[in-house]
């Protein structure tokens, strides 16, 4: 009857052309966990983490409606308790194929995981990290329990900035200061007693490392074709700086690699099992390394410590010190000083030398000229008027200073 049609949507509308669900998004992208997001009567905006998507509808449009009746108290909200295991996982599958220290940090996750996991994130306090920290320092370095600590850092800030809790328990715990300068390396006794352990089979591995410099992953990740025996160089594609660098090739290195087995079989330099991938360098630690330096009876001694002998044997050879940072592939030079150290035995003989008896011909002055050289005169104030008077202005220029002075001594 004349009646104005009115049309209604669709139940199966898409939640584009809904604007109630414009507050809703997921986080992270495929990952079916939906958020809410709203702003107040004040106009600040909040956040809540909610889970599937129908859900967090209908969470919002209450919400919506609360703040519309003056009825929205944000405290009265009981937040989510969200494990640290579910965070730490969450937070590595975002640094996944992003970071290259990402293995690294899965190591630092498995750690926390272990000891703090099934803790929610607002149960966990600073005496909870500070007890793992006072632990974990007596069976690894500083530098390790720093990396530990500054992943969980990391992980209370991006679960901060997520709305998952509100103040980070490791903030208050500060980093342990790092001894960069510890002085370790092998001693041509030690060497020959960590090959007999090591055994032929594997020692070529070390000795490459003992004539290089290369670091553990730079070494175990070597390919054929970064080796070329007409320029006698080692090309390391992308090193710890981010760029790649090149490293000589000393006659003792040439002649190790041309006596691999793997050479013109495979792509790796030092190859698994299969062939078809690097060998495992912490397998190779565990099976190989560590058992030898223990039954070698080497104390205090790491893999790193290779790098360390290699760049202080150049130095104790007289290789001068901005050399030694181009091969070790340092960007800084105080790095270098921190790695090229001189064994106390080398440095006493170097004092030694002073002890020794003066033979053969001298440099310098001779005793009868050093004999016939008299001490000058010292320099003397003349005198006016019975007062010293300076002769030039004193080393301090001050024209001030020097009346002051003339006036205490009339």
């Amino acid at each position: 009857m004349g009646g104005k049609n009115i049309n209604v949507p669709e139940t199966g509308s898409t939640d584009r052309e809904r604007p109630k669900d414009k507050g809703v998004f997921e986080r992270p992208k495929d990952s079916g966990i939906f958020w809410v997001r709203y702003k107040d009567e004040q106009g600040r905006e909040h956040r809540e983490k909610v889970g599937r998507k129908k859900l967090a509808i209908k969470v919002y449009e209450k919400r919506r409606t609360e703040i519309a009746e003056r009825r929205f108290f944000p405290e009265r909200i009981r937040r989510r308790d969200v494990q640290l295991k579910d965070v730490i996982r969450e937070h590595l599958g975002r640094v996944r194929g992003v970071l290259r220290s990402y293995p690294d940090q899965a190591r630092c996750g498995r750690l926390w995981t272990a000891v703090l996991g099934d803790r929610t994130l607002r149960a966990i306090v600073p005496g909870d990290v500070q007890r793992y920290v006072a632990k974990r320092i007596t069976e690894v370095s500083a530098a390790s329990v720093n990396r530990e600590l500054a992943f969980l850092k990391r992980v209370f800030n991006v679960a901060i900035d997520d709305g998952l809790c509100e103040s980070n328990p490791s903030r208050k715990v500060k980093l342990i200061k790092e001894n960069n300068a510890r002085v370790r390396y092998l001693t041509d006794d030690e060497e020959a007693k960590l090959r007999v352990r090591v055994g032929e089979d594997h020692w070529p591995v070390v000795e490459l490392a003992l004539n290089t410099g290369l670091r553990r992953a730079e070494l175990f990740g070597l390919r054929w074709e970064n080796v070329d025996f007409k320029t006698n160089v080692l090309t390391i594609p992308r090193a710890k700086a981010g760029r790649a660098r090149r490293v000589p090739m000393n006659s003792r290195v040439r002649d190790l690699l041309r006596a691999l087995p793997s050479r013109l079989k495979g792509d790796w330099v030092f190859p698994s099992g299969s062939g078809g991938t690097a060998l495992d360098s912490q397998n190779f630690m565990n099976r190989v390394f560590t058992p030898a330096v223990k039954g070698a009876g080497i104390q205090d001694f790491r893999w790193h410590d290779l790098r360390h002998t290699f760049a202080s044997r150049l130095v104790m050879k007289g290789v001068d010190i901005r050399t030694v940072q181009e091969l070790l592939g340092h960007s800084d030079i105080r790095m270098t000083l921190r790695y090229s150290h001189l064994s106390p035995a080398h440095l006493l003989d170097a004092v030694e030398k002073l002890a020794e008896k003066e033979s053969g011909t001298r440099s310098g002055t001779s005793d009868s000229s050093e004999q016939n050289v008299e001490p000058p005169e010292p320099t003397k104030n003349r005198i006016r008027g019975g007062k010293p008077r300076a002769t030039r202005r004193s080393r301090t220029g001050d024209l001030l200073i020097t009346n002051q002075l003339l006036y205490r001594l009339s």
